[in-house]
Formats: C-alpha cells, sequence, structure tokens
C-alpha cells in the first residue's frame, strides 16, 4: 500500500495525538508545523483514504464532526462519550463481537462491520 504525502503527514500528526481529533485539529496542528503543509482537503481526502485503509479509526462524538485516531491494521475499539464536557474514554474491547455471533448464527447474516459509541455523562462532571 503506497501513501501519498498527505497520508503520511497526517498519520505523522495522529502518531502524537492524545486525544481524538478532528480534521480542522489535524490540520491546525500541521500549519503549526510548517508553512507549506497540506490544505484543508488534502488533509480530509488523507483521512478518507486512511480510514479506507483501515489505519485510522473515524468516530462520531455526536456533534456533526468526524474525530480521527490511529488504530492497528484492522483493529477497533469503542467510547464512552460525556455529553457535558465531550472527553471521551477509549474501551479496550470490542462490546458487540458475542452480539454479532448470536446475529450471525440466529439470522445468518454477514455483517461486515459495526459502529458504537456509548453517550452519558462522566465522573467528572457528575461530581461538579
Amino acid at each position: 500500500m503506497r501513501l501519498t504525502k498527505g497520508c503520511k503527514k497526517v498519520l505523522e500528526v495522529l502518531e502524537h495525538a492524545h486525544d481524538l481529533s478532528s480534521a480542522q485539529d489535524i490540520h491546525g496542528r500541521m500549519r503549526g508545523e510548517d508553512d507549506k503543509a497540506p490544505g484543508l482537503t488534502t488533509v480530509y481526502r488523507s483521512l478518507e483514504s486512511l480510514v479506507s485503509m483501515g489505519l485510522v479509526q473515524a468516530v462520531d462524538l455526536g456533534d456533526g464532526e468526524r474525530r480521527y485516531e490511529l488504530v492497528k491494521p484492522g483493529e477497533h475499539h469503542h467510547h464512552l462519550v460525556c455529553e457535558s464536557c465531550r472527553s471521551s474514554v477509549h474501551l479496550d474491547q470490542c462490546l458487540i463481537e458475542e452480539l454479532e455471533e448470536g446475529i450471525r448464527h440466529k439470522y445468518g447474516f454477514q455483517i461486515k462491520g459495526h459502529i458504537l459509541e456509548i453517550f452519558g455523562t462522566c465522573k467528572g462532571c457528575l461530581t461538579k
């Protein structure tokens, strides 16, 4: 698999990101490091390519803007999302795999993928 310059730069930014990052966040970090950084359109295109390659996961936090994070090829995971402060917690395990197996067995349905984010209020916001 051959990566474009834009994809490589996006991957570099995501490797150093500590949180989920929007395309705007990624673009801003690139601009802060290099005057000749790719434009926002290139960042969006690069993210789409990286998601389709399975190197980056897109996450919808329910606010209309996708966030992105680096994943190992073929890996995915889910998040707990606080509706108050918009923080997210990465869940270490997939909660859906057993459910998928039951669906395959009962309905003969071939599942290609799933998306799960759990919304609520984090411990910090509950104690405020």
